[in-house]
């Protein structure tokens, strides 16, 4: 883990303190920066057993709620900062990998929890839900709570602010920080507001860290640049680590063992002269290694006290300081002529090739940049989180990087879900660099004749996507394409900064167009209030999509759940218990809450329509009671039900359906079909006779045939809906779902066999399956006995057909007179008796108990076992 290793070895170092009580002794309040990364968790609201089921956002704005009142009582007051730095995975590849390895090893642990025992998974597999951050800047927000956001790099940022503006302290969980040695350091992973009424956390004596370590102040950089990291890997050093005596892999290393050994070797040294550690280090300061050393080096020197205002950002600014009679001071390992210090460790010469590759990844993008005005306000409203921070990223180095999400690696049921959301953002690269401008003026200029010869192409903008997949654990991006969309959409000036109220109207239908939801219904807010229209745009979205993901109870529980009055009851949600969590529920609250994401990007890049207010995950979404209704949704027999019988809610469910599905030919995903084809009878059993059992009671008391049976098919739940009729389970368009298109099992199975005709099927009546009975010694087998007066199934159909096929020339004699006996006479002389006792009095007499008993059963015994739903 490199630098990390040093906060790992100073976990224990630490000393238990109060906040609360410490800003007692500041008069003037007590001022501290939080580093959000290091304590996502514990801004969610703590550890609580639900987290994985898509995100309890009433939950965690009502914790956010508790924290703000209690820092104002105690006169403590927080800026939150937000990791926004780009582009990561170019400027930290190895890094970035190996932070999404560790939350892919982790989702995949949880979805196989919940798999096996339906249970929410352990605290030690907690991943960030998807859309935290968004969460967070809102709500923060929203609780006036200020907040920043960084864009180049982020550890430098934080410490810099907390120097700039004159801080007290800083609370992070970075090895950085106890090199950079800010006024005052606390632990955000050990951040913990008490019911006592105090926040408790531990403080770092970083002042100290030189004894700690035994190494001299002015070597401390040089100590921590040969731990590994940004700039110089640890890869590099492994040559170094051998003549330290470490030869295992840097991985299975101790922490302790690392920093002790590097530790006595910096303060071995003869001096603190960086090119003489290079040489005693390398062997030679001409070898590649000794140049990164040093800036290494020099990136650590920026984040102290004394090398503060040395440092710059990418953009060439340097920090402001309140102390304007301070002067710079130049510390001994700068002295180097051959030290660049303009460059940060996001631009070190380690990832230039990564950086060169991406250029080339993006060699068929002709596309302009971005306009001044629209670059500089969307760096203020980045640093400030009034702006999607994937925004900057996209319009400064046309890159993004996708975090890893709850779902399953293999994409069983549900598609990858960055891939799904896709056309979205290739809308919002179109969007952001006036694709269908350029390419008016470029056909406008060609009709004109002063085209040049540069504008033959159409222009084209591609954005490399970064994406960890086990098909691309992170080694490149996906170069996409922007997209125009279908009408004259105004050029990105026109939208973020148009007062007129047309320019307001060509906001929403550019948003609405990027989700494809243009339709009139969907900004009509008695079908789709505007707290909603983000969640109905992502919904309509999935709908639109060739893809059939959603199933019609799965949309009505997403939507129950939106007018839910329980939604923003945060302790009704904490005490409320929710039985058999599926993996495929956790999947689709991660569908949505990802689309939400998608949205709020495309919002930003369309002017923001959507009030920030509105847009608010807590206001439409909670992953615990979206478990609760998919489960019930499954078991209810309307909507009603799931609606809690609250027929005020159902109509608004009913209107919103309407407006998501309006002008849409729906195709809902089936269920899974059973593992079972005809009843009793195994997948694998074709083309050879088969057996049967009889069960009397539920236990069986005769089988023969074939091998083992599968257990008894449970009968589906008969579920309808307000105004939806479900379709037969054993049906596809009218078909059969065996057999339905001739693919009978044997020979001839496509057509009927000699001397029967095929029987109208009549939905309400079951297969009867054959069966065989011991009478008096003697065993009636199923051929013998008589088929059925009455109508059968698809099931009886194809067991005919495939008997008749394959046994023609064997059952001339004795089974077809048996069957024309049985449908024509024989229907009158024994009207009202079943069939198994007709073939009983036919062979012979037998004890009359027995005969009532299988008169009585022989109507019964199947019912329940592969027949369709009925609806209501």
């Amino acid at each position: 883990m490199g630098i990390q290793d040093l906060q790992t070895f100073l976990e224990n170092e630490g000393v238990g303190v109060d906040l609360f009580r410490i800003a007692r002794s500041h008069p003037g309040g007590f001022r501290l920066v939080l580093d959000a990364e290091g304590c996502l968790d514990r801004l969610y609201g703590g550890y609580f057993s639900d987290w994985a089921c898509g995100g309890q956002w009433a939950r965690c704005v009502q914790f956010l709620t508790t924290l703000a009142q209690a820092l104002a009582e105690h006169q403590v007051a927080l800026c939150v900062c937000f990791n926004g730095a780009h582009p990561t995975p170019p400027a930290l590849p190895q890094h970035w990998i190996q932070t999404q390895a560790t939350y892919r090893h982790r989702v995949n642990s949880v979805l196989r929890h919940i798999v096996t025992k339906g249970t929410p998974p352990p605290k030690v597999w907690w991943v960030p839900p998807t859309g935290l951050h968004s969460c967070l800047r809102t709500a923060l927000r929203y609780l006036n709570i200020p907040i920043m956001v960084s864009s180049d790099d982020h550890c430098q940022e934080v410490v810099g602010l907390c120097r700039e503006k004159a801080y007290a302290g800083l609370v992070g969980c970075s090895g950085e920080y106890l090199v950079f040695q800010p006024p005052r350091y606390f632990s955000s992973s050990q951040l913990k507001l008490t019911y006592r009424s105090s926040l408790e956390t531990k403080e770092y004596m970083v002042h100290e860290l030189p004894k700690v370590l035994d190494v001299p102040q002015d070597r401390l950089c040089l100590f921590a640049a040969l731990l590994g990291g940004v700039i110089l890997s640890e890869q590099s050093l492994t040559d170094f680590y051998k003549r330290l005596g470490i030869n295992q892999k840097k991985q299975q290393v101790p922490p302790e063992t690392l920093i002790k050994s590097i530790g006595q070797f910096v303060h071995d040294l003869p001096s603190s002269d960086i090119d003489s550690a290079c040489i005693e280090i390398f062997g030679d300061l001409n070898d590649l290694r000794a140049a990164k050393l040093k800036q290494a080096v020099q990136y650590y020197f920026n984040g102290t006290k004394d090398g503060f205002l040395k440092y710059r950002t990418a953009s060439g600014r340097r920090p402001k300081s309140n102390k304007k009679s301070q002067k710079p001071e130049i510390s001994p390992q700068s002295t180097s002529a051959d030290l660049d210090t303009s460059k940060l460790a996001a631009e070190s010469s380690e990832h230039e090739g990564v950086q060169t590759v991406s250029a080339n990844l993006q060699s068929e993008d002709n596309c302009p940049s971005a306009p001044a005005e629209v670059l500089r306000t969307c760096a203020e409203r980045h640093t400030r989180g009034l702006m999607h921070p994937q925004m900057l990223s996209i319009l400064t180095h046309r890159q993004i990087t996708l975090p890893v999400l709850m779902e399953d690696d293999n994409h069983r049921e549900i598609p990858s879900i960055h891939h799904f959301y896709r056309p979205i953002r290739q809308n919002v690269y179109a969007i952001l660099y006036n694709m269908h401008h350029h390419r008016f003026m470029a056909q406008k200029a060609k009709e004109e004749g002063t085209a040049s010869a540069s504008s033959e192409r159409p222009c084209t903008v591609q954005v490399a996507e970064w994406i960890y997949s086990k098909v691309n654990p992170g080694k490149s991006p996906e170069v996409v394409p922007g997209v125009v969309l279908d009408w004259p959409v105004p050029t990105v000036q026109r939208l973020w900064f148009g007062t007129a109220q047309d320019d307001k109207c060509r906001r929403m239908r550019a948003f609405l167009s990027c989700m494809k939801s243009d339709t009139p219904l969907m900004l009509n807010t008695s079908y789709v209030p505007q707290h909603l229209l983000i969640l109905a745009t992502v919904l309509r979205f999935i709908m639109t999509s060739q893809i059939q993901i959603l199933r019609r109870q799965e949309l009505d529980a997403f939507l129950a759940t939106a007018f839910s009055s329980d939604l923003m009851n945060a302790l009704h949600l904490q005490e409320m218990t929710v039985n058999g969590i599926s993996s495929r529920g956790v999947q689709l609250g991660a569908l949505v809450m990802a689309g939400a994401e998608a949205a709020l990007l495309a919002n930003d890049a369309c002017g923001a329509p959507v009030p920030w207010l509105v847009a608010a995950p807590w206001l439409y979404f909670d992953g615990k009671l979206l478990q609760r209704n998919l489960h019930r949704a499954n078991h209810c027999k309307h909507l009603a039900q799931l609606c809690d019988n609250h027929l005020d809610t159902v109509v608004k469910v009913e209107r919103m359906r309407k407006a998501i599905l309006e002008g849409l030919e729906v195709e809902f995903a089936m269920p899974p079909l059973p593992l079972v084809g005809v009843v009793g009878e195994p997948l694998g059993w074709r083309g050879r006779g088969r057996g049967a059992r009889l069960e009397i009671a539920g236990v069986v008391v005769g089988q023969w045939g074939g091998g083992s049976y599968p257990p008894r098919a449970t009968r589906y739940p008969q579920v309808s809906y307000v105004g939806y009729t479900p379709p037969p389970r054993n049906a596809y368009s009218g078909r059969g779902w065996r057999g339905g298109r001739g693919r009978g099992r044997g020979r001839g199975a496509g057509q009927p066999a000699r001397g029967r005709t095929r029987r109208a099927r009549r939905d309400t009546d079951e297969p009867a399956r054959p069966a065989t009975l011991t009478v008096n010694g003697r065993t009636v087998r199923s051929d013998e006995m008589s088929p059925p007066a009455d109508d059968g199934s698809p099931h009886e159909d194809n067991t005919a057909l495939d008997n008749d096929a394959e046994g023609a020339q064997q059952q001339k004699t004795k089974t077809g007179k048996n069957a024309k006996k049985t449908m024509g006479k024989g229907k009158k002389k024994s009207a009202g008796k079943t069939d198994v006792a007709q073939s009983l009095e036919a062979n012979g007499p037998l004890d009359k108990n027995k005969v009532v008993e299988q008169s009585n059963i022989s109507d019964k015994e199947h019912i329940g076992q592969g027949d369709a739903p009925v609806s209501n």
